[in-house]
Formats: structure tokens, C-alpha cells, sequence
């Protein structure tokens, strides 16, 4: 297990106003990120350094950026506050701007209840572990952080969005014309509400957007990426050539066809690197997921000469595989897709959507056209809640029956065991050829949990 214990695999999460989500422990962590970044400024520089803060569409989010902004602050840290803005804006916007680091206050696709704090470096990639467990460190220190002598100021910067919308439009995508088209986009009443039409509205599109008024509660509420089915559904009714189904950041997404097709993110990285290998653009022939992408996925990447290197889950883990190999396309089932150096390992639910729109200019094709036939293998996943977490040959039942499996399986299936690092939960994740497979290999695995005696 990480030995963190506030820092979990994307920040720190939890119920906004309990503990650590609370004024003052963020407030400390902002007088701890200040006296890092003071550590980290070149002995040479003259201005006081910025740090960059936004936020979703929660309720507690002015709350609890204006506690991080006054433990910055304090510790001599100019703030410039977005206000809504998605992950990947801030995350652009602090590595084009003049900021040693971003925060942005999310909870992704949690429920509104739940908040969480992102940490983002000063190239806007989220901070190594190493990093966080430094910071973390000093969180919890007995020691208080040493407050600077001259005290930082907070402003108001909305317009800067503009900066990322210009950005897109003219360095990023100089060429893609979306004239004529019609897109439909889910925003999840989150953090796109606003951005996103203003951003395919520069490419000359036609966009109806969906759960697009954030009330403070109804963030991800049956809607967004949790929910693309949502999307679908309007896409369909709506005549839209495709639609986007974003989170409440905006970092990840779900892409619908004009049929009613729910493409995740196996199936947009399916599109995208079998388009790239075709083109002799994928690096080292080779696409970076998680071990919980489909073994569909995997196979057709083998049809076309490309490999599928899988990492463990969490999109920073994808992000660490693909700068030591340096690949270029990478990403998590659930639509968190990262283009490597092209794109600074940022995910970014409506820049996918473009580059999958690029792609399908360059090779001549319609929305219609992405990924045609893709389709998972049969899989199933069950979540069994455990009294506790042990290394699997410390179960020895369950570590037999994987063996077996394994075996058994052979190249028309695989196994994923692995314990949840958030909650006490074990996943036992089997995908195969036939569904009578799966199902009969799932039932194996209970049986073996419930010999090892750790079931609640």
C-alpha cells in the first residue's frame, strides 16, 4: 500500500467540510506548497511567484479555494483565482503562464458532497508521488510553516480562459474546420458548462449543450460521463453528427456516434491508435493502459503491428509509463486520454474530441467512421467488501486459484485481483472469448475469497 495517506491516486479527495477537506488544514497546505515553490524559484528571480486556482461547479468550491489561496498568501504566493474552469485549462494555463504551480479544487465525477484538491506542476502535469509525499510530510509535520514576510495578493483572472480557447483554436488545431457540423455536448453541470460551447463555437460548429447549469448540487447528478447513455440518447433525438459526454472536470470523456454508440475510452483509443499506426505516427508502435482496459482493445491494436503496454490504475500511472517509454498515446477506460509530449500528459475531455475529429479529416471520414465494429470481450467485475487488505500470497486460496486461471485462460482471457486503494473493497475483474467463461471464472475466485476467510 502508498504510504500517503492524504494524497491517493488523483490529489487529495474526500466530503467537503470533514476532515481533510476542512478551511484549515487546506490552508496549511497551501503555506507548505508556498515554501516548496519558494524552495524550487531561481535565486535570480524578481517576482513574486503565482500559483493558479480553479474550480468545478460544487458548492464548496469557493470555500475551499479561498482557504488554499490564504495559506498561499501567506506564504508569499501571488493567487490568481479562474473561478469554473475546467482541469485541463488550468492545467494548460499554468504551463503557458507565468505560475509555478496549478490547483484545482474537484471531485471529478464524484457527487457534488465530495470535493478534492489537484496539485499541478509548473508544466501543468500533476505532481510526481515523490512530490506528494513531501508535501504531505510537511502537512502533517508538528512544525508550523513559516509564514513570509511579505504577504502575497488574490485576483480575479476569468478572462484568461480566453487564452485557452485561443490556444486551441489557432496553435493546436490551426487547421480543423467544424463548419456545418453539429455536435452535441454532455457538461455534467460541471466545469465545461460555460467553455465548451465557446470552445466548438471557434471551430465554426453547430453545439447543443446538455446538463449545462451548474446549481452547486447537481454536479455528475445522472448525467455526464457516469452517465454517456444520457448523451446517447439526445445525440439520437437531436440528429448530431457526435456527441461528447465530459466529467465534472472536463479531463475525461466519453465520445457517442450518430447511431447512438458509446465510445469509452478503450474504444477512442482503439480509433486513435489504429489511425496513428496506419500514418507511422505511434511511437515505438505502442499504446499505454491500464491493467482494467479490455482485452478487445489489446487485440485490435495486434491486428494493425501495435502493442498495448498496460500500466496499473490511475491516469498518472499511464502518464509515468509513456514518459520513460516516450509514447504518445495513452489513457484509462473510463475516456482520461493522454497524448504525451504533443500535449504535455494532460487529459482533456473536448481536446480528445478534436484530435479524433483531426484524425478523421486527415483520413477522409466521417464521425461515423471512428473505430467502426470496436466492441469489449465479455467481461465482468465484482467489488467484495474484505476486513482487510493483504498481499495476494498472503492469501493463499485466491493466489491458487489465479495461478489456475491464468493457466486455464491462456490467450482467450485474463484476470485482474487487486484490492481497491481508496476502500476496502477487492475487485476481482475476469475478461474472456465467451461469457460462460467469465461467469465461470468469477464464480472460482469468490469461492477462493470466501476459503481466505477475509470477506465482511
Amino acid at each position: 500500500m502508498n504510504a500517503q495517506t492524504l494524497f491517493g491516486t488523483d490529489g487529495i479527495r474526500g466530503r467537503a467540510g470533514s476532515y481533510p477537506l476542512v478551511p484549515g488544514l487546506l490552508e496549511r497546505l497551501g503555506l507548505v506548497l508556498a515554501a516548496r515553490i519558494h524552495i524550487d524559484m531561481p535565486d535570480e528571480a524578481e517576482d513574486r511567484p503565482k500559483v493558479l486556482i480553479g474550480h468545478d461547479g460544487r458548492e464548496s468550491g469557493e470555500t475551499l479555494v479561498a482557504a488554499v489561496a490564504a495559506g498561499l498568501t501567506k506564504g508569499g504566493i501571488d493567487v490568481d483565482v479562474l473561478g469554473l474552469a475546467t482541469t485541463p485549462s488550468v492545467a494548460y494555463l499554468t504551463f503557458a503562464g507565468p505560475y509555478q504551480a496549478g490547483v484545482v479544487v474537484s471531485a471529478s465525477h464524484n457527487p457534488a458532497a465530495d470535493n478534492g484538491i489537484k496539485l499541478l506542476g509548473r508544466q501543468g502535469a500533476k505532481l510526481a508521488e515523490a512530490v506528494e509525499q513531501e508535501l504531505e510530510t510537511a502537512l502533517l509535520s508538528t512544525e508550523d510553516p513559516r509564514e513570509a514576510s511579505e504577504v502575497g495578493e488574490v485576483r480575479r483572472t476569468k478572462n484568461l480562459l480566453s487564452d485557452y480557447i485561443a490556444w486551441l483554436r489557432s496553435e493546436a488545431f490551426p487547421d480543423l474546420d467544424l463548419g456545418g457540423k453539429k455536435f452535441l455536448v454532455d457538461c455534467a453541470n460541471g466545469a465545461a458548462s460555460k467553455l465548451a460551447p465557446r470552445i466548438l463555437h471557434a471551430f465554426g460548429a453547430e453545439t447543443i449543450c446538455i446538463n449545462d447549469k451548474p446549481d452547486g448540487l447537481n454536479i455528475n447528478d445522472g448525467c455526464g460521463a457516469l452517465h454517456p447513455e444520457v448523451a446517447a440518447k439526445a445525440v439520437v433525438e437531436k440528429g448530431c453528427d457526435l456527441g461528447l459526454s465530459l466529467d465534472g472536470d472536463a479531463d475525461r470523456g466519453m465520445l457517442i456516434d450518430r447511431k447512438g454508440r458509446i465510445l469509452d475510452g478503450d474504444a477512442i483509443l482503439a480509433g486513435l491508435g489504429i489511425s496513428m499506426q496506419k500514418r507511422g505516427e505511434l511511437k515505438d508502435n505502442t499504446v499505454v493502459a491500464t491493467v482494467m482496459s479490455n482485452l478487445a482493445l489489446e487485440r485490435c491494436l495486434q491486428d494493425v503491428g501495435a502493442t498495448l503496454l498496460r500500466a496499473q490504475v490511475g491516469d498518472k500511472y499511464v502518464a509515468a509509463a509513456m514518459r520513460e517509454g516516450n509514447f504518445n498515446l495513452g489513457g484509462e477506460k473510463s475516456g482520461h486520454i493522454l497524448f504525451g509530449d504533443d500535449h504535455g500528459y494532460r487529459g482533456d475531455g473536448i481536446y480528445t474530441l478534436l484530435r479524433v475529429l483531426e484524425s478523421l479529416a486527415r483520413d477522409g471520414e466521417e464521425p461515423s467512421d471512428f473505430a467502426p465494429g470496436y466492441a469489449d470481450l465479455p467481461q465482468r467485475l465484482v467489488n467484495l467488501k474484505v476486513s482487510k487488505r493483504l498481499p495476494l500470497e498472503q492469501l493463499p486460496s485466491l493466489f491458487a486459484a489465479c495461478a489456475d486461471l491464468e493457466r486455464e485462460l491462456g490467450d482467450r482471457g485474463r484476470i485482474v485481483v487487486r484490492f481497491s486503494g481508496t476502500e476496502l473493497l477487492l475487485r476481482l475483474m475476469v475478461e474472456a472469448l465467451e461469457a460462460d467463461l467469465v461467469d465461470s471464472s468469477i464464480a472460482k475466485l469468490e469461492a477462493a475469497v470466501k476459503q481466505d476467510d477475509i470477506l465482511v
